[in-house]
């Protein structure tokens, strides 16, 4: 028998008589950047045609800043990063739909490995594995109403569930 799971090897398996298995199936990392979840189902990322704009945690990292919200500035098409004024060290405003509320936020839902938090210009830019920016309709079919000025999904390098 044959056991094959997104994401991982597939490896054969003797079942025999046995009336329980325990199988650990080695990751295959190559794999997942060929499907996308979406709110509807998943498709390979080639199929999808929906406003998704992704960035390497590498290419994050390169830039020599201080947290992901700068090094996000000019990497992600449809983004708009920029600070709220000259100082260093000065929050940064993001948005990717622009600005459509004159008296809500127009801040975009960002979700940290899994997590919503309140903002991301906190963590380091090198301990980001990619950021994947939900800019259209996917985002509001996940995330609701919260997903209505997109969403920023960053997946994190130390995250302890990996």
């Amino acid at each position: 028998m044959n056991v094959t799971y997104i994401g991982f090897k597939p490896q054969a398996v003797k079942v025999g008589n046995r009336s329980s298995l325990d199988i650990i199936l080695e990751e295959d990392n190559t794999t997942l950047e060929d499907v996308v979840v979406i709110g509807y189902g998943t498709m390979k990322r080639k199929d999808l045609t929906g406003a998704v704009a992704s960035v390497s945690g590498a290419k994050l990292a390169a830039n020599p800043v201080a947290n992901v919200a700068q090094a996000l500035q000019g990497q992600l098409p449809g983004v708009s990063v920029s600070s709220q004024d000259g100082r260093p060290g000065a929050t940064m405003s993001i948005r990717v739909r622009g600005g459509g509320s004159i008296t809500q936020s127009n801040d975009p839902l960002f979700i940290v490995d899994g997590v919503q938090v309140s903002d991301i210009s906190d963590i380091p830019a090198d301990n980001i594995e990619s950021v994947d920016v939900l800019k259209d309709g996917a985002s509001t079919a996940i995330y609701v109403a919260r997903g209505a000025n997109g969403v920023i999904i960053c997946r994190s390098l130390c995250y302890v569930g990996r």
